[in-house]
């Protein structure tokens, strides 16, 4: 899938992760762009049309300004002002492809008002069929550039013929031609007809850029919504699966884990003579209990998703669950030190908890009757650090059933804290030392992770 669905880059519209734009510098607009904006990096070409246009517009504006000061005519402070307006009107059609309506009746009124030519309105008039969408905009500027080049045809017309712009004298400067009526009709038809081909030519590409410009981004929301309906089908299959897990674990594990409970208690009045045996029958039975208990959390957390914990537990419930484990029996030294552990986000405190406890039970299974040390330092201003040591022995351990995953699911709980784990052997010791950085309550979001 792309990694984006459509955006846009200063005026143009990238789509379906395109390294092109889908609609160019064509006097058309980009789903979101103002009407003849103008898009970045356009090429030579058009810009070189651009200099082409106001160079001929020009130099149109300023031989009608000269020809009007012909004798008869109009004023030379008149055609001063005409030449002025022409020069401006023909720097402004850098902007003919933003503003093109407004341009092209500016540019149609000046013909009708001063003594100049309608070349910046029929300049102008292709952009305006290219970008308006409304048939009473372009056929009103149409009408109007129509009537400023009739003026300017009428004004050079009424001219005595050697003043006109068309005629053309022999190499002693005597009169060979001029225009007659039908030459001015048929050049103003000419011009104009030009002006409109080529705004129907530019409204032809602006038309099928947009239908491009429509397809794919209704491509772009068919990918969007497969990658959606993908996604939506996944967490269905997920959850499905947690589903058919908690299942699973509580008609076979939780079976066995409340029998054992049964057999404990009944053990624990069977021998009620004994208090050695009663204590430890009363152990079991507490011990299964409490799986029990957090079978039952386990199993809800599955099945809703979320991450949460018993109710009460903290940080500080790491002192009572290594007292149960020395009730038990086992050699355990411990070192804890908890400050703020109120404050911890749960799935802080769910890693170090898990963590203490994979490690004891992992020293207990794998090295029986070796001493354990348990350190854990925890505080918002340093995090939690995590170091539980025992002495290898030389004889093996007897096989005790167990998934195999105790290690991994420690790396994969650290990992998604952002914090680091390391399990070693050091001078024949097993040590297992982990960092988890502080994660409050409020922030639980974590950091990657760094595992060795």
């Amino acid at each position: 899938m792309p990694d984006r669905v459509t955006h846009r880059v200063g005026a143009r519209t990238y789509a379906l992760g395109m390294s092109q734009p889908i609609a160019h510098d064509a006097g058309l607009t980009d789903v979101g762009r103002a009407p003849g904006d103008r898009a970045p990096g356009r090429s030579w070409t058009s810009r070189g049309g651009t200099v082409v246009a106001v160079t001929v517009s020009a130099f149109s504006a300023l031989t009608a300004a000269a020809w009007a000061d012909m004798p008869g005519d109009a004023s030379t402070s008149l055609a001063i002002l005409a030449a002025l307006i022409g020069l401006i009107l023909a720097g402004l059609l850098v902007l003919r492809r933003r503003y093109p309506v407004q341009l092209n009746l500016a540019a149609s009124a000046a013909p009708l008002l001063l003594p100049l030519d309608s070349s910046a309105a029929l300049l102008t008039l292709p952009w305006v069929y290219a970008t308006s969408t409304s048939r009473r905009t372009v056929a009103g500027c149409t009408a109007a550039t129509a009537a400023g080049t009739a003026a300017a045809l009428v004004r050079d017309a009424l001219r005595a013929p050697e003043h006109r712009v068309f005629a053309v004298f022999d190499e002693s400067g005597a009169l060979t031609s001029a225009p007659g009526t039908l030459s001015f009709v048929f050049w103003g038809l000419f011009f104009l007809g030009a002006s409109v081909a080529a705004g129907l030519v530019r409204r032809s590409r602006a038309t099928a850029d947009r239908a491009r410009v429509a397809e794919a981004s209704a491509e772009a929301a068919r990918e969007a919504q497969v990658a959606q309906t993908a996604v939506l089908r996944d967490r269905m299959t997920r959850q499905e699966e947690r589903e058919l897990i908690a299942r699973e674990v509580h008609d076979t594990v939780a079976h066995h884990i409340a029998t054992i409970s049964l057999q404990a208690s009944a053990l624990e009045v069977a021998r009620g003579e004994d208090p050695e045996a009663r204590e430890a029958a009363r152990e079991v039975r507490a011990s299964a209990q409490r799986a029990i208990a957090e079978m039952r959390t386990l199993l809800s957390t599955l099945r809703d998703g979320d991450g949460t914990l018993l109710p009460g537990t903290s940080l500080e419930d790491l002192v009572p669950l290594l007292e149960r484990l020395r009730d038990g029996g086992a050699g355990i030294t411990s070192s804890i030190f908890v400050s703020d552990g109120h404050t911890a986000a749960p799935a802080l405190t769910r890693a170090t908890f898990r963590i203490v406890q994979e490690s004891v039970t992992n020293a207990l299974k794998h090295a029986p009757g070796s001493p354990v040390d348990v350190t854990v330092r925890a505080a918002r201003a340093t995090g939690v650090d995590v170091r539980v040591t025992n002495r290898l022995t030389d004889e093996p351990a007897p096989a005790a059933p167990g998934t195999g995953a105790g290690i991994t699911g420690m790396r994969e709980r650290v990992q998604a804290l952002g914090g680091t784990l390391d399990v070693h052997v050091d001078d024949g010791r097993h040590v297992v030392a982990a960092h988890l950085p502080w994660v409050d309550a409020e922030h639980p979001e974590a950091d990657t992770a760094s595992v060795r």
